[in-house]
């Protein structure tokens, strides 16, 4: 069973300020040809590269969350992802990260032993929006899952493999912002988590 929402330290927003490109309505990303607009840091904690078609993120320290931005911005739409633990425990987890504006994020996980949590970080706090809860939908191990977030003015709404897993109030005066994906770790040993089909839409 895993326990509450304690992340240790977090990794990702300053390496990724400089990306400032006006977003599409619609971006799509299977990374055969890299990340182009994604900044790839290099950290002895964390890294980001491409390899054989996947977006891959390793990070090393337990009790910490790490994610790279996407150069999409929107305020309302929705943004999904095909996700594997490629190496690790399987308490590591993955998912989608989404501005709420400056300083603050939703952050939507599951992990490879079938749990999922939705956090709001702000202002340099974790807020937990739903507790790391267990599943039926997510796929175990180093398996893929599909994840989706909609964001509309009111609410936003979580997929995981298709199969509506929660809804959370949003206000509507959020001003939005990047898209993007995590990785993070519970327990100690690195974890490697391979991403693919990153697509968003941008309604506003």
């Amino acid at each position: 069973m895993r326990g509450g929402v304690l992340l240790g330290g977090m990794i990702g927003i300053m390496l990724l300020a400089g990306c400032r490109a006006p977003a599409p309505a619609r971006y799509a990303a299977d990374f055969r040809e890299g990340a182009p607009g994604w900044l790839l840091p290099r950290d002895p904690r964390f890294q980001a590269r491409v390899e054989d078609g996947r977006l891959i993120l390793t990070l090393q320290p337990a009790r910490t969350v790490a994610w790279a931005f996407s150069p999409f911005t929107f305020r309302e739409g929705q943004v999904e992802v095909e996700a594997a633990l490629l190496e690790g425990p399987s308490s590591a987890d993955y998912g989608l990260v989404l501005e709420a504006g400056p300083g603050r994020l939703y952050r939507f996980a599951v992990s490879a032993d079938g749990y999922y949590g939705i956090f709001l970080y702000e202002q340099g706090t974790w807020r937990t929006q739903i507790d790391w809860t267990a599943h039926e939908a997510i796929r175990t191990g180093r398996t893929t899952n599909h994840l989706r977030v909609r964001c509309g003015r009111g609410e936003m709404v979580f997929w995981i493999n298709g199969i509506e897993a929660a809804r959370i109030p949003r206000d509507p005066r959020e001003a939005g912002g990047r898209a993007g994906v995590s990785v993070g770790t519970m327990a100690a040993g690195e974890a490697r988590v391979g991403f693919d089909r990153f697509l968003a839409i941008r309604d506003r």
